[in-house]
């Protein structure tokens, strides 16, 4: 038999005069040509969709396809795979073709006819239009009313994948629902058909997205079913992420949770998104349904003995779940009163991990610019049905507009105010309308006063308008005129409800336990919390009451000295300095964070001056482990106020247990904590005011007032070949030296021309002139010069170096002494202190090393650039333990 070609079969088609023809020409358009990959298209490109939909809405080419059932079979059947592509869905739709099915559906009673035209339909709705169109026809109720009434295998299957593609959208599904479409597929669900119960789970699954109450109360029934579908092994694979996907929507409905507990769904969630873990997309759905479930309190238990917490906690760590972090905490927060689930979650790290979500918090709206809505936007699937189940909403027998006063009514009979409901007057009771108005004339802020006074007075002569109504004794009178009553209560403070709400509320459970020290005093959870309230354009107060709460409790103190945790809230809050932070953080209300940084710091000096607290402190600095000894001895100067009687008793050990652990510590965070308490223990100073001269004075120079004509009785001849004349007399009465090597037995007592070896001459011309008599007093220029150290040059090759090294060699401690002068005027400076105290260790000079010392710590200097001075310092001193000994002296005025 030979095959017909494409246009062939088109040409048929378009004729339809021919029953055998055209049932020759379906049957091979449908087989061979529309089948394979791609016909679908071709043929509505040919222009086949036009006499094709033209069988099916015109009446004289209907007769001719009317005329054989096989032919509508075919024909529909070709349509049904037609729809497969969407442009052919489009032409479909533009040709009529969806009212001539839907009429087909409506009219004729054969499951075969059902069977393609709910095939056709299904694919026609995969277009959204082509959905709304065929539901405003009413086809649901027939597809409805197929799945009661038709045994066939092959028609139930496309008519439950027909309803399963209508529900495309919320209103969709819920249209289905109401005209029993749900109610027919959970049916379907028990049929001895696996085909069918495949079908049938899908189609429920689809239709229970964003689940309704309605659409809970029709799914209940099924709950046992989907239960063993979701369990069993033996089903088709299909099966159990459709039924596993039904529960998850079942559990968005409060009132069918406690029920889908009892039935074992917690079990099966945990089970199964351990065993998809790997796999976020598939775990996606089963976390929102058990972070649903930890709402009633029946279901809460179950997911903290089955191993939930452990589970969410893990998925709270991986940032692949990064998405559903925020159910997840809010799924935590339903556990707030469980003691046991609340310790559990402490043990496992939860604290530390809501820090992290509050950082992330504070980075994402400082990078908003703080931007941000009070109440972010609930998620689709937040109705009011997916609210705890815990206490159940009442059912309302009276309108709305009756409650309030049904309220008010029964409020005045139980506190003994009325005897009955009959001894209030009719007319007190005002309409809707005109109580509206009252109340928001009242509340006004123009005329408030006045309005409240009306109605006070109003409120009062309400008695007397009914005489025997109400007795004389009667406090209703006195109740409606108290301005306590009527007058505004003060605005409650400005609450945030942003994402890091349920992260501070369970922080603030934490801090309410009996071991809050090892929950919450660390420093992953203080960086966190602090970061929080420096840098949120809109921090909550909940956060600084936190921290204030743990400041005061007594048992905190050790976690908050052993931590480092003191030290960190000084630096944060008011140093607004981070040392363990790269880069400068913004602190956007330095104000208030000082502020707060005074309150935390007061509190625990309230507790470290406590009979327990010293005790505690004496105990941890003297008898405690090494690193608790330091810690300690760190925040000491932060937690004693300078008049109390225990903080010299203890500073002696704490500052010689800081100074050793910075001879061992190269760590920066150490040594700007090491700096602010060095610091923090003497008074501060500022720099010392210039000295001004009342009357200018001229620079003179003995030596050049003494040799201008070249004049001398002695030439000092240096290595570089420079001559120097000189005052043999002079020198040798200014410097012993000198005395010995030229007044001596020496050759050079005998000679006019000294050479001298390894001094340079920018060493030796200012040492010649303090020889002749030049003091920086009389200004001598060559003396003045040695104060200007150029920027690029290194102070220890500086002439200033150089002459400090000669007036060690020739034993001038007079001009070392000028020159220890001029560094520690002219010179000093926090970025080239360094330099200066190693220049010091060179030509052993003690005071200058104490005065450096002395420098970094008593001047005011910034915490950061200090720490890094200090620890340069200790880096490129020579001798550490003498740096540590000099700091010590200076510390304890010894200097």
């Amino acid at each position: 038999m030979s095959f017909l070609s494409l246009s062939s079969c088109l040409a048929s088609l378009s004729a339809a005069e021919d029953p055998v023809g055209l049932s020759r020409a379906l049957s091979e358009l449908r087989s061979r040509h529309v089948s394979r990959a791609g016909g679908a298209g071709q043929f509505r490109r040919q222009g086949g969709l036009v006499p094709l939909v033209a069988l099916l809405t015109e009446p004289s080419r209907a007769a001719a396809l009317g005329a054989s059932r096989r032919n509508l079979e075919l024909a529909l059947s070709l349509l049904a795979n037609s729809c497969t592509e969407p442009g052919s869905r489009v032409q479909v739709r533009e040709l009529g073709g969806i009212p001539a099915l839907i009429c087909i559906l409506q009219s004729v009673c054969i499951d075969s006819i059902w069977n393609r035209v709910s095939r056709a339909l299904g694919n026609l709705a995969l277009d959204s239009q082509n959905s709304r169109i065929i539901h405003e026809s009413g086809a649901v109720s027939s597809l409805v009313q197929i799945l009661k009434t038709s045994q066939d295998v092959g028609c139930l299957q496309s008519c439950l994948r027909a309803l399963r593609i209508l529900g495309d959208s919320q209103p969709h599904r819920l249209s289905i629902c109401q005209q029993g479409g749900l109610a027919s597929c959970v049916q379907m669900l028990t049929s001895p058909h696996p085909d069918v119960v495949c079908a049938a789970v899908r189609a429920v699954c689809e239709l229970s997205r964003g689940c309704s109450l309605d659409c809970a109360e029709q799914l209940s029934p099924a709950v046992p079913t989907l239960m063993a579908l979701a369990s069993e092994d033996q089903v088709k694979t299909a099966v159990h992420p459709a039924a596993f996907g039904t529960l998850c929507n079942l559990c968005n409905q409060g009132a069918l949770r406690p029920m889908l507990g009892n039935a074992g769904i917690i079990k099966l969630l945990i089970t199964k998104a351990i065993a998809v873990q790997g796999a976020p997309s598939r775990c996606f759905p089963l976390v929102r349904a058990l972070c649903f479930c930890c709402r009633e309190a029946v279901n809460r238990v179950r997911v903290r003995e089955l191993g939930g917490l452990e589970l969410l906690l893990d998925l709270l760590r991986s940032p692949q779940y990064r998405s559903v972090h925020h159910r997840i905490t809010a799924a935590f927060l339903h556990f707030c009163h469980d003691t046991a689930a609340l310790s559990l979650l402490g043990l496992g790290g939860l604290a530390s991990l809501l820090a992290k979500r509050l950082e992330e918090v504070a980075w994402a709206a400082e990078e908003r610019e703080g931007v941000q809505s009070l109440k972010e936007v609930p998620d689709e699937e937040e109705e009011k049905g997916a609210a705890s189940f815990d206490f159940p909403p009442e059912p309302r027998s009276r309108k709305e507009q009756g409650s309030s006063e049904e309220s008010l009514r029964s409020w005045l009979l139980s506190e003994g105010y009325i005897n009955s409901l009959e001894d209030l007057p009719p007319e007190w009771i005002m309409d809707r309308e005109n109580r509206e108005e009252s109340v928001k004339t009242m509340f006004s802020p123009k005329g408030k006063g006045s309005q409240i006074a009306k109605l006070s007075e109003k409120r009062t002569q309400l008695p007397h308008t009914s005489g025997h109504l109400l007795s004389c004794n009667s406090r209703i009178p006195e109740i409606f005129a108290s301005p306590s009553v009527l007058g505004l209560r003060s605005p409650a403070p400005t609450e945030v409800y942003g994402p890091e709400l349920p992260v501070l509320l369970l922080l603030s459970r934490f801090s309410q336990l009996s071991d809050t020290s090892s929950c919450l005093v660390s420093h992953p959870i203080l960086k966190g919390l602090l970061t929080y309230v420096i840098c949120h354009p809109n921090p909550s107060n909940r956060a600084a009451r936190l921290l204030q709460r743990l400041t005061c409790d007594p048992l905190c103190l050790e976690a908050f000295i052993r931590t480092g945790s003191i030290c960190t809230l000084r630096a944060r809050l008011l140093l607004h300095d981070s040392p363990d932070e790269e880069g400068k953080e913004r602190n956007r209300y330095p104000e208030r964070a000082k502020e707060l940084g005074h309150i935390l710091l007061r509190n625990l000096c309230i507790q470290a001056e406590s009979p327990f607290g010293v005790g505690l402190v004496t105990h941890m600095l003297v008898s405690g482990p090494q690193s608790d000894r330091q810690q300690c001895a760190l925040c000491l100067p932060f937690i004693y106020r300078n008049d109390s009687s225990h903080r010299q008793n203890l500073l002696d050990g704490a500052i010689r247990l800081v100074l050793d652990q910075l001879m061992l510590s190269l760590d920066p965070v150490y040594f700007f904590h090491a700096s602010e308490c060095l610091s923090s223990i003497l008074k501060p100073e500022g720099s010392p005011a210039p000295t001004k001269s009342s009357s200018p004075v001229s620079p003179s120079c003995c030596y050049q007032e003494l040799f201008s004509q070249d004049q001398g009785d002695i030439v000092f001849v240096l290595d570089g070949g420079e001559r120097l004349v000189g005052s043999r007399e002079l020198v040798s009465k200014s410097c012993e030296v000198f005395c010995a090597m030229l007044q001596g037995g020496y050759a050079e007592s005998q000679q006019r021309e000294v050479h001298l070896r390894e001094v340079p001459f920018c060493a030796f011309l200012p040492l010649l002139h303090y020889l002749h008599g030049c003091s920086q007093d009389s200004f001598c220029p060559t003396l003045q010069r040695l104060q200007k150290v150029e920027p690029d040059q290194e102070l220890a090759q500086s002439p200033l170096a150089f002459t400090l090294a000669a007036a060690g060699r020739f034993l001038l401690p007079g001009l070392q002494c000028v020159l220890e002068n001029t560094v520690r005027e002219t010179v000093l400076t926090l970025d080239n202190l360094p330099s200066v105290y190693n220049l010091a260790e060179v030509h052993e000079s003690v005071q200058l090393r104490r005065d450096c010392c002395r420098y970094l710590m008593k001047r005011l200097h910034p915490p950061q650039r200090r720490a890094r001075t200090l620890l340069q310092l200790y880096e490129q001193a020579q001798d550490k333990q003498q740096l540590s000994q000099h700091l010590q002296d200076v510390l304890q005025g010894k200097d």
